[in-house]
Parts: C-alpha cells; structure tokens; sequence
C-alpha cells in the first residue's frame, strides 16, 4: 500500500482591515522614528495621511462675485 500524502495547506485569506491597520501603524511608527526621512515609506504614509485626512479639510471658498450669478439664475 502506498504512503498517502498529506495536501498543502493553504492558508485562509488575511481580513483587509486587519492589514490596512496593520501597515497604517507600520507607517506612522517608522513616520515617528525616522522623522519623514524622505523615503518611500515616507511618502507612502503622506499620501495616506492626506487620503484620511481629506474629509476634515474645508471646502475651498468661492468668491462672492463668483456665487452672485448663480444665485441670481437660482432665484
């Protein structure tokens, strides 16, 4: 009778949210150590930053001038 042979074991997906935390952690420590040494990493957790920080920022002031036509075809 011939050795049966055990399958491979594949492993269960990662959960996504547990890697984004994962490496957005990763991302702000070597932020902090290194203190934005300009490398990719670097770049990397500013274009993150500014991603989760771009629902906070305000919207962009137009000028009354600007509005006043709109408002007066709105009316």
């Amino acid at each position: 009778m011939a050795p049966q042979m055990e399958l491979p074991r594949i492993p269960e997906p990662a959960d996504e949210t547990d890697v984004m935390r994962e490496q957005l952690e990763y991302l702000i420590e070597h932020a902090a150590l290194a203190g934005q040494c300009g490398c990719s990493d670097c770049q990397r957790y500013l274009r993150v930053r500014a991603v989760l920080l771009e629902i906070f920022a305000e919207p962009q002031r137009a000028k009354v001038q600007e509005m006043a036509p709109q408002w007066a075809r709105a009316a």
